[in-house]
């Protein structure tokens, strides 16, 4: 009985040993990607990329383009249901598009660029439509510690301005 006892205490110890390690046990890691959120209105708060604007008027969205990394991209309206569906994140590039966030306002939204990519100081340039343009430029440094953990450093600036968070979501007033 003892030798049964033995034996079986000697197979639990090596499944236990062997399913936190062989078993799959690496933590997956989805890095968040980067999609910039950009609000834009009058002096008087009224969003400008709303028909229904209220203001002066509103910006013609058939003219607004954006250009990063010297590639145009025109503005477009966001299509969604196009994510895939994988056990890690995988980024949805979409370009720029013009969106609507939970309380019913118009935003443009760029991205979604991979979070894991190195960008230094990449510019995307905003062109209004009527002449005026805006530069939000993005540092992103990725990298793996020893340890097995990220390690992400984001930072923005506006207008060559660094903003204080590393949250992009930017508001321009026209």
């Amino acid at each position: 009985m003892k030798v049964l006892y033995y034996i079986f205490s000697v197979v639990v110890a090596c499944l236990c040993a062997v399913s936190c390690s062989v078993m799959g046990s690496e933590m997956i890691w989805d890095i968040n990607p980067i999609v910039l959120h950009v609000y834009v209105s009058d002096s008087d708060g009224n969003n400008l990329l709303s028909e229904e604007s209220s203001g002066s008027g509103h910006l013609d969205i058939d003219k607004i383009y954006a250009v990063f990394d010297g590639q145009n991209y025109p503005l477009t309206v966001e299509d969604e249901g196009k994510n895939p569906h994988t056990k890690a994140y995988m980024p949805d590039f979409q370009g720029l598009c013009l969106s609507t966030d939970f309380y019913g306002n118009k935003y443009l939204s760029f991205g979604e660029l991979d979070g894991e990519e190195e960008l230094k100081n990449v510019d995307l340039i905003i062109y209004w439509g009527d002449g005026t343009s805006d530069t939000i430029t993005i540092f992103n440094h990725f990298k793996w510690k020893l340890s097995g953990e990220p390690s992400i450093t984001r930072r923005y600036y506006v207008n060559g301005k660094q903003t204080e968070s590393d949250i992009a979501t930017f508001r321009f007033v026209k």
